[in-house]
């Protein structure tokens, strides 16, 4: 029998102001997605006519994060003299410098003082494996979008960006648009099961969805898993069908000991973008969901091994919170 074991590398998402963005020159984009080995959604972005493929991070507050060796390449990057502190679920501290671009070309867009943080050394493992290979990731999270609408989409591989009209609208009917909450931890939707209701935080920095262990229901039947989650940590899962918005959601769900500066029950991760097309209203605060009815299957968000795998799997970060 396989002998499984679970590798995590988180690529924790820092929680921030939002930039300040202007309105679209081109009132739409639309731009593929790629997806990383750990199953992370990348996107193409031609920044001050360099093409960069960027990961999408809607865990994190800020409008970007870009390692120093891109920051030096910027003129109109100007520095706060703050810094961001931050704790990933491990409870491992991090400063990331805050900075302000006074003006910077993205694709057909230009953007005005936005916001951002050096590239911090996220990565942190669990079980084993090699986090390096996400260490100079640039990133862009939910202020990249401040005041745009987003339909982000798996199953077509395609996000779209637009500028924000009065409502989200669910491209398929009765799919009806719902207010979310913001929190320093992020977007936040309820989820249900017969036992409890669950808040949870959307993060498509994620590949795979995470339950706060000691925050689910002791009502709730969980089986057990053998991966690799670190000295003493019980290995469970919550495979159970669920409620988001009225909508079916179920996959296998790991329970894991985030660490106490985490507040919300658990994260949303690459497994519930597989299931739903989501789209985001950062004006309005709404957010709508379409069931795809094809699921889109990687090896990178599947907790189940493969022999390619050789028992080893590896998930995209948990979060990271910020500090006071």
């Amino acid at each position: 029998m396989l002998n499984r074991k679970l590798f995590l590398l988180l690529i924790t998402s820092l929680i921030s102001n939002s930039l300040l963005a202007n309105t679209l020159d081109c009132q739409e984009l639309s731009i593929p997605i790629e997806f990383d080995p750990q199953g992370l959604p990348l996107v193409e972005l031609n920044i001050n006519d360099v093409t960069h493929k960027v990961l999408l991070d809607i865990g994190s507050s800020e409008g970007i994060h870009l390692p120093v060796t891109e920051i030096v390449k910027i003129p109109e990057v100007k520095y706060t003299g703050t810094s961001v502190k931050s704790s990933n679920i491990k409870g491992e501290v991090f400063d990331a410098k805050a900075f302000v671009i006074s003006s910077l070309k993205i694709n057909c867009a230009t953007f005005t003082n936005m916001r951002g943080l050096e590239l911090a050394p996220w990565a942190a493992s669990i079980g084993e494996g090699n986090v390096d290979e996400a260490a100079e990731q640039i990133v862009i999270g939910r202020g990249f979008f401040k005041g745009k609408k987003i339909t982000i989409n798996y199953s077509d591989k395609t996000l779209i960006i637009k500028n924000s009209s009065n409502k989200v609208a669910s491209s398929k009917p009765n799919n009806y648009a719902m207010p979310y909450r913001i929190n320093k931890e992020g977007i936040s939707i309820e989820m249900t099961s017969p036992n409890a209701n669950y808040q949870m935080i959307l993060d498509t920095g994620a590949s795979n969805s995470i339950f706060v262990a000691n925050k689910v229901s002791l009502k709730e039947s969980l089986t057990t898993c053998d991966y690799n989650l670190g000295p003493n940590v019980k290995c469970e899962m919550y495979d159970s069908s669920l409620k988001v918005f009225g909508h079916d959601f179920q996959s296998s769900i790991l329970l894991f000991p985030i660490d106490e500066r985490f507040k919300m029950d658990g994260i949303l991760g690459s497994d519930f973008f597989n299931n739903f097309i989501v789209e985001i209203d950062f004006l309005k605060k709404s957010i709508a969901l379409t069931p795809i009815n094809n699921k889109v299957e990687k090896e990178a968000t599947d907790l189940q091994p493969t022999e390619q795998q050789n028992g080893k799997l590896k998930q995209a970060k948990l979060h990271i919170t910020k500090l006071k």
